[in-house]
């Protein structure tokens, strides 16, 4: 659901002749765009290119923007600036209709980025990747500590022993309940299975004599480049990032039967995945309505593999 939705909406009011005008709601449509944060302060864009290399083998490459706090809006006005200051170095334009490809370069609005909260990059990915992870990280698939590589890349059963706390509100324990989270407990035994296929991977974790699972694929359109983790009728999106030694799990969007829904009413979570010796885990869920949900961590090591995919270095 796009942020611009509760003006879209009136606005029809008004086409179908339903209202006579906004103009009198004005100053409430003011306040609320500035109060009410359904949109993020982010946004971004990428061109993907997709072919072979001189080996024959497919490769595909893409060039990525992320603009923070708001800065992407200022993009399309910061041709006008290069333009400017090239001229005032005395590169100014060739006067005539033509095509002006060449104008503009991305190192002119390099300069202007470096202002701002917006980076870019280059990015090489793997198309045929056995897993959604290596598929999805592409190059950054070797930032990835060691132990957390094996783990996704092939592994369908894995075991080890955790902590699990639980939240002590009503609210909390009625989630929880909901999502069959574990109970509270130390060292308790841990098994996880992956069940690999062509929409993504079923993970199955059973906290002693408890499970639940999940369905892990990969996100498309306003989800591209994402990890999508689904619960039932609700999905989590959420970016990959290789950071200080561990695997971040940082939240980006989600949504309830299929609607996407502001982040302002999404629980928080904090997860990641470390280890070069032993695959470990952190995930911690909470709202601020209910205070902490769940939190669990341990470690797991790989019991059994796909038979065809060694482990990867």
């Amino acid at each position: 659901m796009p942020a611009t939705w509760p003006l879209i909406a009136p606005a029809w009011l008004v086409r179908l002749r339903l209202l006579p005008s906004l103009l009198p709601f004005s100053r409430l449509i003011h306040w609320a765009s500035n109060r009410l944060p359904w949109g993020e302060h982010r946004g971004g864009m990428f061109v993907e290119a997709e072919g072979a290399d001189a080996a024959g083998r497919p490769i595909k490459r893409s060039w990525h923007l992320l603009a923070e706090r708001d800065d992407g809006p200022l993009i399309p006005s910061m041709a006008v600036e290069a333009i400017v200051r090239k001229s005032l170095a005395g590169q100014c334009p060739q006067p005539g209709a033509r095509a002006a490809v060449r104008d503009l370069e991305i190192e002119d609005y390099d300069k202007l980025f470096a202002r701002r909260a917006i980076f870019t990059g280059i990015r090489d990915d793997e198309i045929d990747g056995p897993t959604p992870y290596r598929r999805m990280l592409g190059a950054s698939w070797k930032a990835v500590p060691a132990a957390v590589r094996i783990l996704h890349d092939g592994v369908t059963r894995a075991e080890g022993r955790a902590k699990v706390e639980r939240g002590g509100s009503w609210l909390s324990r009625l989630a929880g309940m909901l999502f069959a989270f574990p109970e509270a407990g130390t060292d308790v035994p841990l098994s996880v299975d992956f069940k690999l296929s062509p929409q993504g991977e079923t993970w199955t974790r059973r906290f002693g004599g408890r499970s639940f699972s999940s369905r892990q694929f990969m996100g498309t359109g306003r989800w591209e480049r994402l990890l999508c983790e689904s619960f039932g009728p609700l999905t989590f999106a959420m970016a990959l990032v290789p950071e200080d030694g561990r695997m971040h799990l940082v939240l980006r969007g989600w949504s309830a039967f299929g609607l996407p829904m502001p982040m302002w009413l999404c629980a928080r979570s904090a997860s990641y995945e470390e280890g070069d010796d032993r695959f470990g885990f952190h995930v911690e869920i909470s709202h601020p309505l209910t205070g902490l949900i769940v939190r669990y961590q341990g470690w797991l090591a790989p019991a059994s593999r796909l038979a065809s995919e060694p482990p990867s270095a």
